[in-house]
């Protein structure tokens, strides 16, 4: 699927679900380079999960103080997915995870903020330097809690 087709059906999938904050190349930038590899199109049917965790971010997104949560890297293909070193069984592979921050907040902070979501037993959570890795394992019959 070229990335023009992902845009349109992705926006229409996110329109349809009244998504407002994040757009379809943030859930997959289609087409990014790492060396020689092309982050290629998602599966549409694994849509669901990247609306799973848009509504993780939304929350996110309002708690304290109403900031935008930037995404630095949400769906990945395997072969991306090896070329920026993830691993094999990793939850950007099924758009049920996403590397974030939130602006004005450091990664602590946002750790912090999502250990307080109601439903934070069932997230994969790992806090690094500057970002904050969020899945939605638990959703997905993958053991949780995980951090890191």
């Amino acid at each position: 699927m070229s990335r023009d087709d992902f845009g349109e059906v992705c926006q229409s999938f996110l329109d349809s679900n009244g998504v407002q904050h994040f757009s379809p190349y943030e859930i997959a930038d289609v087409g990014r380079r790492k060396e020689a590899v092309r982050l290629q199109a998602p599966p549409i049917l694994l849509l669901d999960n990247a609306l799973r965790l848009i509504e993780v971010l939304e929350w996110l997104r309002s708690k304290e103080i109403v900031s935008p949560v930037l995404v630095n890297s949400w769906y990945r293909d395997p072969y991306y997915n090896s070329a920026v070193g993830g691993v094999p069984y990793s939850m950007h592979l099924t758009l049920g995870a996403a590397d974030i921050t939130k602006v004005g907040f450091t990664p602590q902070q946002v750790a912090g903020m999502l250990e307080s979501h109601p439903e934070s037993q069932t997230f994969g959570m790992g806090c690094y330097e500057h970002f904050v890795h969020i899945d939605i394992r638990g959703y997905m019959h993958r053991r949780a809690p995980a951090r890191w």
